[in-house]
Parts: structure tokens; sequence; C-alpha cells
């Protein structure tokens, strides 16, 4: 009886925890198979090369995973890999080369943080990432999908060096080809 009682209590709260990470899959999900164009709005001059390329997203896989192409120009080596977990959500960065096989510097990311909402997320460094890019040790990755934008953002903790790209969900572009490497959705 006791139990059944713990249970009631603590079931509404672990709900209530997964929730953000379902809604925000769910907004993610509204757009699958649309793609958006962007632009480059940190000021860094080390992100120069990326904002005179045109840049698009196209949410192309949307299952348990969804799976985000991001174009650069005409490199299609880019991937953003979004995945339900137990606790929350994993971003992960796929990295190919455009005979499909694997970057060497690819599979890195995080999990969310428990301040997660139903519109940002925020992704801190794994350890995988650590061992993989030292540097990355202070990587903090943000997600954000509204209504009207979605945006993709990297801060290194500690140090200036931010990323940070936005795109208009209110102008769906023409989806661009595959991203080197993929299968069928």
């Amino acid at each position: 009886m006791r139990l059944a009682a713990l249970m009631l209590l603590v079931l509404p709260a672990a709900l209530a925890a997964q929730q953000p990470a379902d809604d925000f899959l769910d907004a993610l999900r509204a757009h699958c198979g649309k793609a958006y164009e962007g632009r480059v709005v940190s000021p860094q001059a080390v992100d120069t090369a990326f904002a005179r390329e045109r840049l698009v997203m196209h949410v192309r896989a949307c299952g348990d995973t969804v799976r985000i192409p991001f174009h650069v120009g005409d490199d299609r080596s880019r991937t953003w890999v979004l995945t339900r977990t137990a606790a929350g959500l994993r971003l992960k960065h796929d990295h190919r080369h455009e005979d499909g096989s694997e970057d060497s510097v690819t599979q890195y990311g995080g999990d969310s943080r428990a301040t997660g909402t139903a519109s940002l997320m925020e992704f801190a460094v794994d350890s995988f990432t650590v061992a993989l890019i030292p540097a990355a040790r202070t990587n903090v990755w943000t997600v954000e999908v509204t209504p009207t934008r979605f945006v993709y953002q990297l801060r290194r903790e500690g140090t200036d060096r931010r990323f940070r790209v936005e795109f208009d969900l209110t102008r769906p572009v023409t989806p661009p080809p595959a991203p080197w490497g993929a299968r069928d959705p």
C-alpha cells in the first residue's frame, strides 16, 4: 500500500521531468521533411567562412531520433542528431566525408541539462567528446525551436568562443540533396 502511495507521488514528478524533452521533439517533428535557410549571427571572425555560404537545415528523419542535416554551401557533411534518453535528450554531431565514411571527428556532443523547456534545450559536453576534442571540454550547445525560428548555438564556457546560426521557420525552401552517407529516413 505504501509503495502504491509512493508511486502516486513519484510518477507525476517523473512524467513532468520528461515532458519538455518530448514536447521539444514534437516541435521539431512538426517540421519533418521541410528545409529552411539560415544565417550566422555570431560576430566572430572564425565563422566568416560559414557566413559567406548558403546555410540550409533540413528536418529529414523524424522517428525516435530526429536527424537534421546542416548544409554549408555544397558541403553536406554535417547532421545534428537528437535522440530521446531516459533523462532527456542527447545531441550528437554526425560528420561524414563525401563518400559517406565517418570523419575522424564525429559523434561528439552531449546530453540535455535538466533545465530544458519545450522550446529550448542546452546540451553539456559528454566524456566521449572531451576525449575526442580536448579543447571542447567546456562546450555547451543550445538548440531552440519556436514557431518562427530554429537556433543552433555553441558556446565554450570560460572563453569568448561563440557560434550561433538562426533559421527562419516561416519560409521553407526546397529541401537539399541528402547529406553525405545518408540512408533513407
